[in-house]
């Protein structure tokens, strides 16, 4: 599975820790954060940047996933979910990561550095990568209605106007 990573300079050991775990299990990995470690970096470019790479191939078919690491992992999610057709959950546990997926078709993990350890960080991405989307009708329903939101302002035709 290809898996697009990117960390920020709170999350860059774990990032780098991931990438090397990541290839080692065969996965085809793109870093899309600095080459080295640089204390001047931030997430959202490289939330949007993972975010517009899990889209592109998820419309050209190919199986992937996107992980995300900073210090907390909030912030991540919340840049990543901009981008449209994005859905970014937080790792906060393997039942949480297994449940987002399964329903919600999760396609990008975020992780905090602040909160997990490398061994608890594999464990999320490996359910991220493993499980799949159950694709049951009211899920589906679901996700086409934010999609429809997010392009259009309207769920299954209707306005909405708060």
């Amino acid at each position: 599975m290809r898996i697009h990573l990117a960390a920020d300079s709170s999350g860059y050991p774990l990032g780098r820790a991931l990438e090397a775990a990541l290839v080692a299990e065969g996965h085809d990995v793109v870093w899309h954060a600095a080459p080295e470690l640089d204390e001047g970096d931030d997430y959202p470019i490289y939330a949007v940047r993972v975010g517009q790479a899990v889209i592109a191939d998820e419309d050209a078919g190919i199986p992937v996933r996107g992980v995300l690491v900073g210090a907390s992992g909030a912030g991540e999610a919340i840049a990543a979910n901009k981008v449209a057709g994005v859905r970014a959950v937080a790792g906060l546990a393997v039942d949480y990561v297994r449940a987002a997926r399964r329903h919600a078709d999760a396609d990008i993990l975020t992780l905090g550095a602040d909160f997990v350890d490398a061994a608890t960080a594999r464990e999320l991405v490996a359910v991220l990568v493993s499980e799949p989307f159950d694709d049951l009708l009211d899920d589906a329903r679901r996700i086409v209605n934010t999609n429809e939101f997010e392009s259009h302002g309207t769920i299954e035709g209707w306005m909405i106007d708060g």
